[in-house]
């Protein structure tokens, strides 16, 4: 069975195939680009007269400046700059900054928005929906939530994310998910969990006890073999915008330290660029040979700068400390922990010096205009005597951090993104600020942070190729995606709905 991105959705003009599914058999082939909308290569482009937000100190903001992009990097920034045979664009009276960072996304949940919803009875329903769920996928339904997932986390000025991939368990939905992922144009890494052996499938009545059994089992395997044909199929090399990550499995609790000793330090032998995992403290005592706080990794020396951790809720001083001192990250996604009974750490964590950004979390849950999620890593400080204290100090530019310089040290990319300084990589966003109630007044930071919202964004490149403008993605058709994303969920949960948990 051919499966195409193009045959198969009809969506986007010149772009490569999904693959096609024969038994294990994955192929690409290249579709022509047909459409003036297409996408282009990255090309020469001069960005002249923008209000620029560089997030670099040695520049600062700049009033009426120009930014020279060539070969998908940033080349020159300053005023007055001139390049021939560039591509001009008139950004006078627009704002650019660098394009934002999620370091903790569900990105395949995306396909589902409104399923399980925070503002909503059915907040408590999240695990019953992944253990329907993951038996429901076809390798097209992989691919698709993937890349229209992301498509969103683009269409929001998100340029570059930790896709935390937690249900594809078959090597075919984890291969096509990955292709989703490459295939939407975003840059960041996509972290295969390596966890879920369900032998259920959509109309059996399973054991609701066995389901979850299945669920945190520890990797086998099965999982390790998908973790090469990854390598083998789709990451072949280092250069490319998504690079291989893993994702412990989860679980953790009450298994013994030398368990997930053993665990790491295979997952180590691939090389991934991450290793994410959940971990929020807990609040009940275990023995001292299994696993209990996050503490216990750096007695261990299992942590280090590969090492990413999603949430951290909870987390006391010292164990903040251990994160900055081993070049462990933290991503924190304060809409999605505003209900945990522990506040965020996103900003004791930057305090401290450790490498922290902020995320979305579950894509269904919450809005995906990210400029909400930005403004929530402010209000979020509020929690605490000390996030209080944290926050009195705050302007702008500190809460951008999360998402841009601080932000890229958060997934592993300091140097290459974050900021729009020569020979970085070209992320960029460009705002349009002619909205009524858009101020002229006050920092460039202060403006974007207090007032900016998804609509605002009028154009997005990664890596210097343009994927949004005008306001519109490019080489996207939005409405035929929608539509083809609403019939997958639709059949998907419903497929889901048949499985009897007792």
């Amino acid at each position: 069975m051919d499966v195409t991105r193009k045959g198969f959705l009809g969506l986007a003009a010149g772009s490569l195939a999904a693959g096609a599914m024969a038994g294990r058999s994955v192929t690409a082939t290249a579709a022509t680009a047909k459409s003036a909308d297409a996408v282009r290569p990255a090309h020469r482009t001069l960005i002249k007269g923008a209000d620029i937000i560089t997030m670099d100190p040695a520049h600062g903001e700049i009033l009426g400046g120009d930014v020279l992009l060539d070969g998908g990097k940033i080349v020159a920034v300053g005023k007055g700059l001139t390049a021939d045979g560039a591509e001009i664009i008139d950004a006078r009276g627009m704002i650019l900054m660098p394009g934002m960072i999620d370091s903790h996304r569900h990105v395949w949940e995306g396909m589902d928005n409104g399923v399980v919803a925070k503002i909503s009875k059915t907040v408590n329903y999240y695990n019953e929906y992944k253990l329907r769920t993951m038996v429901s996928y076809t390798p097209e339904d992989a691919w698709l939530a993937q890349y229209a997932s992301a498509i969103q986390a683009i269409d929001s000025g998100v340029t570059s994310l930790i896709d935390y991939c937690h249900i594809f368990h078959t090597a075919e939905l984890a291969e096509q998910a990955a292709r989703g992922l490459i295939d939407s144009g975003i840059a960041g890494t996509f972290c295969y969990q390596v966890s879920h052996s369900p032998t259920y499938k959509p109309g059996d009545t399973v054991k609701w006890d066995d389901a979850n059994a299945m669920r945190n089992a520890p990797a086998d395997e099965q999982h390790w073999q998908t973790v090469r044909l990854l390598q083998e199929r789709v990451f072949t090399g280092k250069d490319g915008l998504v690079r291989f990550g893993l994702c412990a499995s989860p679980g953790f609790s009450d298994r013994p330290m030398t368990e997930i000793r053993d665990e790491l330090a295979k997952m180590r032998t691939f090389e991934p660029h991450i290793i994410a995992q959940h971990h929020r403290r807990s609040h009940v005592q275990r023995p001292p040979e299994v696993f209990n706080q996050f503490s216990q990794l750096g007695e261990w020396g299992l942590l280090g700068p590969d090492y990413h951790v999603s949430h951290g809720t909870g987390f006391i001083d010292e164990e903040l400390d251990m994160c900055r001192d081993t070049g462990t990250m933290i991503c924190a996604t304060t809409m999605g922990e505003h209900s945990y009974p522990d506040p965020s750490v996103h900003g004791r964590a930057r305090q401290r010096g450790v490498a922290v950004g902020i995320g979305v979390d579950g894509a269904l849950a919450f809005t995906h205009d990210y400029f909400q999620h930005v403004r929530g890593a402010f209000y979020n400080l509020f929690r605490t005597d000390i996030g209080k204290e944290i926050a009195s100090a705050y302007q702008g530019e500190d809460v951008l951090d999360f998402v841009t310089r601080l932000g890229a040290r958060s997934i592993r990319e300091d140097g290459v993104t974050g900021t729009i300084s020569a020979g970085k990589r070209a992320d960029m966003l460009l705002l349009k600020t002619d909205r009524i109630n858009f101020p002229i007044t006050g920092l460039l930071a202060d403006r974007v942070v207090n007032y900016s919202n998804q609509p605002d964004i009028d154009t997005v490149w990664i890596a210097g190729v343009v994927r949004k403008r005008a306001g519109r993605m490019v080489g996207v058709d939005m409405a035929a995606l929608k539509a083809k994303i609403n019939e997958a969920s639709t059949r998907i949960n419903r497929d889901g709905a048949t499985i009897r948990f007792v």
